[in-house]
C-alpha cells in the first residue's frame, strides 16, 4: 500500500511541476513589451521605429567619408591608403569599408533593412486592434509611420547601391529556416527600380516637413533622395555603355531617357515650394562667410534649405564631438580630416576667379603673380565660402586655454614656423602651437595644415564637452545642382546656367566664366564640401583616375625675421603619396567582404576583385 501511495505522490507532484513550467513559459515578459502588445499599439510601434532611425548613422567620425575622396586628409595616418591605392580587396577592407567608419554606407546596413522590413511587415494590421471610429484615426498614424519606414528602406538602399551597385533585394523580414541558397544579387537597373518604389510610396504617404517632427521622414526627403539615386543612376559610371557587367550599370542604357527622369525627379522636389536657398546676406561677402558657416552649426533643422538632417543633444541618445575631432591640437583637440591642398586651392578669390590665375607653383612655393590682388598671402581675397569652410594658418579660431593664454591671446589658428636670423645665423626657430612640433599633444597636428572649420562650433569647447550643431543628410543646394547637371546633359544650357548661378550668386559670387561642365563640377565641389557628396561625385564622372593623379599635398609656412624684416613664404609639400601610380579602375566599385561571401558563396562578386 505504501508503495502505491508514493507512485500517486509521484505523479501528482509531476504534474504540479509541469502546470508550474507552463505557466511560467507563457507569462508575459515584465522588462519589454510582447510582440502582440507592440503591433497593437501605434506609439509603441511608433517606438520601435525610433530604432531604425538611430541605425541611419551620421557623418560625424574619426575618419570621414572625405578622407577616401580628394577632400581632406586624416591626421591620424593612412586611413584611406588601401582604397587610393588600389590594394583594397574582398580580404582587406582596412580603412574604409570593412569597419565602423563607414558601416552606413556599407554592406551593414542588412541587419537594419531587416528590422524595417519587420515593422513594414507588421505596421497595416496595428489598427486592426480598433473599432471604428478609433480605428481610422490609428490608421492614419500607421500610415504616416509606414511613409517613414519605406523611405529609411529607400536610403539604406541608395547607399548600398552608390557603394556596391545591384544588391540583393529583401522585401519581406527573414525568418529562421528561411533558405538563403537562391539569394542573388539584383541588377544595377533591379536595384534603383526597387529605391524609386520605395521613395515615391513613401511620398504618398509622408507629410511635408512643416507638419512633421523635426528629424523624422518628410515628403521633401524621399523625393530628394529619388533625385539624388536617379542623378547617381543617370551619369557615366553606370550609364555610358561600358558597364562590366549589369551588376553595375545598364547594359543599354538610354541616356535622354535616365537623364529626364533624373531633371524631373529635382524639379518635383524645386515645384513643392517647400524648400529654399538659406539667405546669406549676398552680396555682403562678410556676411556671406559668417552665415554660411552658422548654417552648419545650427542646433535644429528649422532652416528651410535643410530638407533632411539629425539632431543633438549633448548628454542624451547619439551624441558627436565633431570639436574635438577636427578642432587644432594646441587646444587639446585630435586635427582629423582636414582639407588637402588642392581642396584649398579649389576656391575661388573674391571676385569668382581661379585662384591659381593669381598665383603660380614655383620650385613648390606660391607665389602672387596677380595684377589685381597684390597681397602675397594666399588666404587674402578668398570667396566666402573659403572663410566659412576652412581653418587656415593665423586665422582667428577660439581662445586658448590659461597655459597659452599669454602666448596667443588672440585665439588664433598658429601653423607657421618663426625663424629668428642674426648676421645671417639662426638663433632660435619656434614651431606653430599648432603644428607637429607644438607644445600641446604635437602627434595630433594635421599633416596638411588645415583644418576643415565647417561643421564645427566655435562656442563649443570640443576636449570637454560634446557637440550639439546638427548633421544634414540632404539640403535644397544639392537638389538645385542636381537639377542643373541633368538640365545640361540634356543640352538645356541656359536653365543649366541659371541654377549655377543661383548657388554661386547666393554664396556672394558672380556668374561663372568658361566651361559650363567644370564650373558645375566646380560648385559641387565647394559647395557640398565634406558633406558625403565628392566621393560618389568623382565615381559617377567616372574621373577617379584624375583626382587621385597627384599626392595628396599640404602646406609648411615658414616666417623668417631678419633685423625686423620679416619675410613668409608658403611652400607645398607632400604629406602622404598614397595615391596609384598605375590607376585600378576596380575602385569604382567596393567589394563585398569575403566573410559575406562565405555566407552566400553564389553572390557574384564585384568587377576587378
Amino acid at each position: 500500500m505504501k508503495k502505491y501511495t508514493n507512485v500517486i505522490l509521484i505523479l501528482i507532484l509531476a504534474l504540479f511541476l509541469s502546470s508550474c513550467s507552463e505557466a511560467i513559459l507563457d507569462k508575459t515578459p515584465l522588462d519589454r513589451y510582447s510582440d502582440a502588445i507592440v503591433w497593437s499599439n501605434p506609439d509603441l510601434a511608433r517606438t520601435y521605429l525610433n530604432s531604425c532611425y538611430n541605425s541611419v548613422g551620421h557623418g560625424f567620425r574619426g575618419v570621414m567619408l572625405s578622407d577616401v575622396a580628394d577632400e581632406t586628409l586624416n591626421g591620424r595616418g593612412p586611413a584611406a591608403t588601401p582604397y587610393h591605392l588600389g590594394t583594397i580587396s574582398a580580404d582587406n577592407l582596412s580603412g574604409t569599408y570593412g569597419n565602423p567608419w563607414y558601416s552606413h554606407t556599407s554592406w551593414a546596413n542588412f541587419p537594419n533593412i531587416q528590422r524595417i522590413n519587420l515593422f513594414l511587415d507588421k505596421i497595416d494590421g496595428v489598427s486592426d486592434s480598433y473599432k471604428e471610429p478609433e480605428k481610422t484615426q490609428v490608421k492614419a498614424k500607421t500610415d504616416v509611420l509606414k511613409g517613414e519606414a519605406l523611405f529609411l528602406r529607400a536610403w539604406f538602399y541608395t547607399n548600398l547601391c552608390r557603394t556596391y551597385g545591384g544588391v540583393p533585394i529583401l522585401d519581406k523580414a527573414n525568418k529562421l529556416g528561411d533558405d538563403f541558397s537562391l539569394l542573388k544579387r539584383a541588377t544595377f537597373k533591379e536595384t534603383v527600380d526597387f529605391i524609386v518604389k520605395d521613395c515615391d510610396n513613401a511620398a504618398l504617404l509622408l507629410k511635408l516637413k512643416s507638419k512633421m517632427e523635426m528629424g523624422r521622414a518628410t515628403k521633401e526627403a524621399a523625393l530628394a533622395l529619388k533625385s539624388r539615386m536617379l542623378l547617381f543612376a543617370a551619369s557615366d559610371l553606370t550609364a555610358d555603355g561600358t558597364a562590366e557587367s549589369d551588376l553595375v550599370g545598364y547594359k543599354t542604357p538610354d541616356r535622354i531617357a535616365l537623364w529626364t527622369a533624373a531633371r524631373d525627379a529635382a524639379k518635383v522636389v524645386m515645384d513643392l515650394q517647400t524648400c529654399k536657398l538659406a539667405n546669406f546676406g549676398a552680396p555682403d561677402q562678410k556676411a556671406v562667410a559668417q552665415k554660411y558657416f552658422d548654417f552648419f552649426k545650427a542646433y535644429d533643422l528649422s532652416n528651410d534649405e535643410v530638407i533632411w538632417g539629425k539632431m543633438f543633444l549633448q548628454t542624451v541618445g547619439t551624441t558627436h564631438r565633431i570639436n574635438q575631432t577636427n578642432g587644432p591640437n594646441g587646444i587639446d583637440n585630435f586635427g582629423r580630416n582636414g582639407p588637402l591642398q588642392s581642396m584649398v586651392d579649389e576656391y575661388e578669390m573674391s571676385d569668382g576667379s581661379k585662384f591659381l590665375g593669381h598665383f603660380t607653383i614655383n620650385n613648390d612655393k606660391y607665389i602672387n603673380t596677380s595684377a589685381k590682388f597684390g597681397h602675397k598671402n594666399p588666404y587674402y581675397d578668398r570667396e566666402p565660402r573659403f572663410y566659412a569652410s576652412v581653418l587656415y594658418d593665423s586665422c582667428v579660431w577660439q581662445p586658448r586655454f590659461p597655459n597659452l593664454a599669454e602666448r596667443d591671446p588672440l585665439g588664433i589658428y598658429d601653423r607657421r614656423t618663426r625663424i629668428e636670423m642674426k648676421g645671417g645665423v639662426e638663433v632660435s626657430r619656434t614651431f606653430g602651437i599648432d603644428t607637429r612640433n607644438g607644445p600641446v599633444n604635437n602627434w595630433n597636428g594635421t599633416y596638411g595644415g588645415y583644418l576643415t572649420k565647417k561643421f564645427m562650433d566655435d562656442k563649443s569647447n570640443g576636449r570637454d564637452e560634446n557637440n550639439k550643431n546638427i548633421w544634414i543628410y540632404i539640403r535644397y543646394a544639392e537638389i538645385i545642382l542636381n537639377y542643373a547637371e541633368a538640365c545640361l546633359a540634356l543640352n538645356d544650357i541656359p536653365t543649366a546656367t541659371t541654377y549655377i548661378n543661383m548657388i554661386r550668386n547666393r554664396a556672394g559670387l558672380p556668374d561663372f566664366t568658361g566651361d559650363i561642365t567644370q564650373a558645375l563640377r566646380h560648385e559641387r565641389k565647394v559647395e557640398l564640401y565634406a558633406e558625403e557628396s565628392r566621393w560618389y561625385d568623382i565615381r559617377r564622372w567616372k574621373i577617379l583616375d584624375e583626382a587621385f593623379s597627384q599626392p595628396n599635398w599640404g602646406i609648411d609656412i615658414t616666417q623668417i625675421d631678419e633685423g625686423g624684416t620679416k619675410t613668409t613664404t608658403w611652400s607645398r609639400i607632400i604629406v602622404q603619396d598614397a595615391n596609384a601610380k598605375n590607376f585600378n579602375k576596380k575602385i569604382y566599385w567596393i567589394p563585398i567582404a569575403t566573410t559575406e561571401m562565405k555566407k552566400a558563396p553564389q553572390l557574384i562578386q564585384n568587377p576587378g576583385y
